[in-house]
């Protein structure tokens, strides 16, 4: 779903300037010194800026800070879906992940494999521990990414 229409007006004035920039979101991360997912998360309104992103964002975007920072209050809370379905503690968590970042990862995916899906017969799926870390899982998806063709 790439339309704007659903979205606060902070967020699709982000995705607008982005777009008309030519910028990625690796880059617009790397600005804000925050994650490559999270930073698109906040273009789709799943996450709060802080008063230094939105200074930062309006800077790199060209944008009102003062209207940007009105934009993000009145559209209130993030909306943080979780997955209706699966009830077992450990799973329910890795769902909601998904659930909650699902058009941020399918955005990067985008930017840097083009239009495309994972293959979920070739989804290879480890479980790590985090080693010297307590308490500390990774959860690593890995497949292919075909391309949608055109004819």
């Amino acid at each position: 779903m790439n339309s704007t229409e659903s979205l606060p007006p902070a967020c699709a004035k982000l995705l607008h300037e982005k777009v008309r920039r030519k910028l990625t979101f690796a880059q617009i991360s790397a600005e804000l010194s925050r994650d490559e997912v999270w930073t698109a998360a906040l273009f789709y309104g799943r996450a709060s800026p802080t008063h230094k992103d939105i200074r930062q964002l309006a800077s790199l975007l060209s944008l009102s800070a003062e209207t940007l920072e009105e934009d993000f209050h009145m559209a209130g809370p993030p909306v943080r879906e979780i997955c209706d379905t699966p009830t077992n503690p450990v799973v329910a968590p890795f769902c909601d992940a998904i659930k909650l970042y699902e058009r941020a990862i399918r955005s990067i995916l985008v930017e840097k494999m083009g239009d495309g899906a994972v293959s979920g017969p070739h989804m290879k799926v480890r479980v790590e521990k985090i080693e010297n870390r307590q308490s500390e899982v990774r959860l690593v998806l890995e497949s292919k990414y075909v391309p949608y063709q055109s004819w």
